[in-house]
């Protein structure tokens, strides 16, 4: 992409490289059955788990220049942005933009550079996948915080409103971090800018709720794939999303949010089935592929499962409940009256409306009997749980926090871990290119 005029400064200049100039091209919509089945029993969008526009491309081109209507748009998080990362770092453009950055603001290091430069391939990214895919219609792609910014309140901000003017329809993925509770203020502000959240890393209904009451962010995401994978459970995660949904339903109408809950982390098409009617899906292209091409459910058998109940059909194996017990379980699908008063008196307070400080909102969950929501792990506790996505039933830790924190942790330390692989990767190609 050629710059034409120099930037003015370096805001200007980070938009400007993250902005792509590919042609923009219209494929004809074409509807699927299955996927327009989904929408007519309550489901607003389905997405993509993807930053990848050729493997987008297999699943939603159906014939030559013809894609699937249903599917409008993607998600995006640091281990997708990884898979497509160094072919980002590798085009070739006239004006080389780590130079643009670098002369935008001469006094930052390489390595101060580094989320900056993160950024730019991530507006690349939507804008390349709208251009591809949009063809006249709104495209909502979700682009995740370099997760060094989260304990930067002002700089996830900024951030997140260049992510917004690189790419307008982009939704800014703030991640759940229970170790750095500014999150909930970053999402507020945000929401309260104009600038729609996605408010990912929740795995409980009452992280549902304190996302939509505290945040009143556009999604946030119930990862019910990990929740079954975790426990080796059938429908746990189905149980546990249909009552997140469910509560949603009640707030939107009671309390006048506006979020809606993406089912994500999906690993089954089936899920697809056994939760119809979720307001929003994202799941990985081959999830997605495998639901088109089933023959076992016909559109005409999809129903909205809203009123459904898994509770006595999860499916958890007597080996993992000799680990976890039923009450620790029943924290990620129940959300007690207390905690949902305590937030809707909470977010109305002018203390809350204009607070910044992320402690004062520790303390405050302290004093309401939830001291569990957020934590701060030891650095021994961390290197534990980078060990793996889900929990290890056996290891001390896994007793030390609740179930949806612990498992918010373990997705922020595989988010970390593959940030930091990336900036180490970047890094080296500003110096190259310095």
């Amino acid at each position: 992409m050629a710059i034409q005029t120099a930037p003015n400064s370096f805001p200007d200049a980070l938009i400007a490289v993250g902005q792509s100039q590919k042609d923009i091209l219209k494929p004809t919509l074409m509807s699927a059955p299955l996927f327009a089945a989904l929408k007519t029993v309550g489901t607003s969008h389905v997405y993509a788990d993807t930053a990848d526009s050729e493997e987008l491309r297999k699943l939603l081109e159906e014939e030559h220049h013809t894609i699937i209507e249903e599917i409008d748009g993607n998600t995006v998080n640091q281990p997708l942005v990884k898979k497509v990362l160094t072919r980002y770092l590798q085009q070739d453009f006239s004006d080389s933009w780590p130079h643009k950055l670098i002369e935008a603001q001469r006094a930052s290091s390489v390595r101060d550079l580094v989320p900056m430069a993160y950024a730019i391939v991530c507006g690349r990214i939507g804008n390349d996948l709208i251009h591809a895919f949009a063809s006249g219609r709104s495209w909502e792609v979700s682009l995740q915080l370099h997760m060094s910014v989260m304990t930067e309140p002002e700089t996830a901000k900024s951030m997140g409103r260049s992510l917004r003017k690189m790419v307008p329809s982009a939704l800014v993925k703030v991640p759940f971090t229970p170790h750095a509770p500014a999150c909930f203020l970053i999402a507020r502000d945000l929401e309260n800018e104009g600038i729609p959240v996605n408010f990912t890393s929740t795995f409980s209904a009452r992280q549902v709720v304190a996302a939509a009451l505290l945040g009143n962010v556009t999604r946030t995401n119930i990862f019910m794939g990990r929740l079954d994978q975790g426990f080796q459970a059938e429908l746990l995660g189905a149980h546990v999303t249909l009552e997140a949904q469910r509560i949603l339903h009640k707030l939107r109408t009671n309390a006048r949010v506006k979020t809606q809950l993406i089912v994500a982390s999906i690993r089954q098409w089936e899920s697809l089935v056994q939760t119809a009617g979720c307001d929003v899906y994202t799941a990985p292209c081959k999830v997605l592929r495998a639901f088109l091409q089933q023959n076992d459910v016909p559109p005409e058998s999809i129903e909205n499962q809203l009123t459904t109940s898994y509770a006595n059909q999860l499916g958890i194996p007597d080996s993992v409940r000799h680990h976890i017990d039923t009450e620790r379980l029943a924290r990620l699908y129940e959300v007690e009256s207390e905690f949902l008063e305590f937030l809707l008196t909470y977010r109305q307070t002018d203390e809350y409306q204009q607070l910044n400080d992320p402690d004062t909102l520790v303390t405050r969950f302290e004093e309401a009997g939830f001291k569990d929501f957020f934590t701060s792990p030891f650095p021994s506790q961390w290197k534990e749980l980078q060990r793996g996505k889900v929990p290890n039933l056996i290891a001390p830790i896994t007793q030390q926090f609740d179930i949806d924190t612990l498992y918010s942790l373990l997705a922020d330390a595989d988010f970390e871990q593959h940030q930091n692989e990336m900036d180490q990767e970047i890094e080296e190609h500003l110096v190259e290119e310095r």
